[in-house]
């Protein structure tokens, strides 16, 4: 079968065909900064001459230097150097542990970590190392006969504001089959029946399928919610824009497995997941069920998520992003007592990424599933906001870049590593090179800009993208990011096993960073001793989800069921019992979840909707190891 793939634009990153791209070169800013300082010693020069005559001289050069100072500052920082910082004595997030949460999109700092000028002169620009192995020392553009023009998607101006809310009374309950409907009402034996009723759902969703012979079907590329044998209907999907049909052999054999398989109780594999990298196979088809069954997920699970998608997608803008401005994102609520400048105002890659994180998440990419044309624009949107250098970052400023770009390039290495398709495999190239050009050479960390030495939440993004871009052959493993990353790990681990983790080297354990730290490890293939194991899991099962005070915590949520669905032991038993009270309690009708958690001001309702579903996806986004 003939399927759609991505074309790589090629990429423009001269001055005179983008000038906004002037003060993302370091060397022009600092011509800037050396021009202004300049005049501004010139100016103190003139002053202090006895002769009056050169007053005059010495008032303009003040004036230009003073215009080139406020030109450093409006457009370096993208306006938010100023509103990020921390402060001794915030509150602590966890019972018995003197501990902060780290925000998604701006985590606390000190004085200390304000990047000097030369590091924000030198902010999102790479200095290749020609002493690595692991990846060449430049990266050409693709020279590819398309550019992203020639995707025809419409592309649409952002609205200023939010689009009002709107009214629960008009927002119809979204449609699930019948076996998930019913599972929606609480009854008392509801867990004695939830076998039958998976059981159930499958046949149902099998039984569509024709027994017959079909020699012959036309499978439009767009929508192929047939292709996927356990997929459930959606209501009111968007029209698609029509890209190709295409006609596909179906032999009765290949229906017949299925079926048998199913009624069996034996968990297979459709063709597509035969494709796709072992980690990601238990996404699609009835791989998927029998992991949602085996792993502690339910019917009422799956619904939310259904509804969560349905949501995420009617958001969507039809140039494929998603909105920070619609969503609500960049509200300043100073979570932990901080102002840190409405971050996340500015982060449209990075909601685009979790966006599709979570299609993606689900079984759903561009060439497979029922959101087909929903994934294709949003990676499309990502591979034509890709700069040459690699980065994703889009237009954050300077405190949400790097998240922006780990978030954005982890999407597109989980769909080449679904699809194996080229262009989302050459974006995943740059994107792990740019990532490469920012670690820290000796800490092994990730912060804002190159050269600083890294804090432990940047580091779970970026290790997540190399793990997927490796499993998605995009890449050869690169062992020297790759010791770096363990090299971190060590650095930020603490108490009598190393079960805890911080922040940042020396500063006190956190959750949200224990369960970060301990996601890593276990997904990225370290040897994760029991002593460790059991020293991160008392600290976790103190935070339980709507067990705490304070508003929700996504975030740390997220880390802690990636984490604890790996074990699959006590800890997580209890961990996944609260967590879907919790979620599933507080889902809005409309599928979404409320921007009232702890990051959901910076990140709006995407954001909060997206790691929210994260969540009730573990039971299959990643296989057991």
């Amino acid at each position: 079968m003939e399927i759609p793939s991505l074309e790589l634009p090629s990429l423009e990153d001269s001055f005179l065909a983008d000038p906004s791209q002037f003060w993302h070169n370091a060397t022009a800013v600092r011509i800037v900064a050396l021009l202004a300082v300049g005049l501004l010693i010139a100016t103190v020069w003139l002053f202090r001459r006895k002769e009056r005559s050169g007053h005059g001289a010495a008032i303009i050069c003040l004036v230009v230097s003073i215009g080139l100072h406020v030109a450093i500052i409006a457009f370096v920082p993208r306006l938010s150097l100023f509103f990020s910082g921390t402060a001794d004595g915030e509150p602590t997030d966890s019972a018995g542990m003197e501990s902060i949460d780290v925000a998604v999109f701006a985590p606390e700092m000190d004085d200390s970590s304000v990047a000097t000028d030369d590091a924000l002169a030198e902010m999102l620009s790479p200095v290749p190392d020609g002493d690595s192995p692991d990846f060449v020392t430049s990266i050409e553009p693709l020279a590819l006969p398309q550019s992203i023009a020639s995707l025809s998607v419409p592309i649409v101006e952002t609205k200023a504001v939010a689009e009002p809310t709107p009214e629960p009374i008009n927002i119809p309950e979204p449609k699930v089959p019948s076996v998930l409907a019913s599972a929606k009402v609480s009854s008392a034996d509801h867990a004695t029946t939830l076998d039958d009723m998976l059981s159930d759902w499958l046949e149902e969703t099998l039984s569509s399928e024709e027994p017959e012979e079909q020699p012959e079907v036309v499978v439009d590329q767009d929508v192929d919610s047939s292709t996927n044998p356990a997929s459930m209907d959606v209501a009111e999907q968007p029209t698609a824009p029509q890209r190709e049909t295409v006609r596909q052999e179906m032999p009765q054999s290949a229906t017949t497995q299925h079926m048998a398989a199913a009624n069996q109780g034996v968990p297979i594999e459709s063709t597509h997941a035969e494709k796709i990298d072992e980690d990601f196979a238990s996404r699609i088809g009835t791989a998927k069920f029998a992991a949602l069954r085996a792993s502690g997920g339910n019917a009422d699970t799956e619904a939310a998520v259904k509804a969560a998608l349905q949501y995420l997608v009617k958001h969507q803008r039809e140039d494929g992003a998603w909105d920070p401005a619609q969503s609500g994102a960049g509200q300043e609520r100073a979570p932990l007592g901080l102002s840190r400048g409405s971050a996340g105002k500015r982060a449209e890659t990075g909601l685009t990424g979790l966006a599709l994180l979570s299609l993606l998440g689900a079984g759903h990419t561009h060439q497979f599933g029922d959101y087909q044309d929903n994934v294709y624009r949003g990676l499309a949107f990502l591979l034509g906001k890709q700069r040459a250098d690699g980065s994703l970052a889009g237009d954050a400023s300077i405190y949400a870049a790097h998240y922006c770009h780990a978030m954005a390039a982890l999407a597109v290495a989980e769909a080449a590593a679904m699809t194996g398709d080229e262009a989302a495999m050459e974006a995943t190239r740059r994107a792990v090179a740019y990532s490469r050009s920012t670690q820290h050479p000796t800490t092994g960390g990730w912060r804002y800009t190159r050269g600083d030495k890294g804090d432990m939440s940047q580091l779970g993004w970026q290790a997540m993208l190399i793990d997927a871009a490796v499993r998605s052959e995009a890449i050869t493993p690169p062992h020297s990011m790759q010791r770096g990353v363990a090299r971190f790990l060590d650095s930020v681990s603490s108490g009598s096993a190393g079960g805890y983790a911080c922040y940042r080297p020396g500063e006190r354990a956190t959750v949200t960073m224990t369960a970060e730290a301990l996601a890593i490890r276990l997904l990225t293939g370290q040897h994760v001793s029991a002593a460790r194991v059991r020293e991160a899991e008392a600290v976790l099962l103190n935070s339980l989800p709507g067990k705490t005070a304070g508003p929700d915590n996504y975030y740390q949520w997220y880390y802690a069921t990636m984490a604890l669905h790996q074990l699959q032991d006590d800890a997580w038993h209890r961990w996944n019992a609260s967590l879907q009270q919790r979620l599933l309690s507080t889902q809005q009708r409309d599928g979404s979840w409320p921007d009232s958690t702890l990051w959901g001001g910076y990140g709006g309702t995407v954001y909060s909707t997206s790691m929210a579903t994260l969540c009730l996806e573990a039971y299959y986004r990643h296989t057991e190891r």
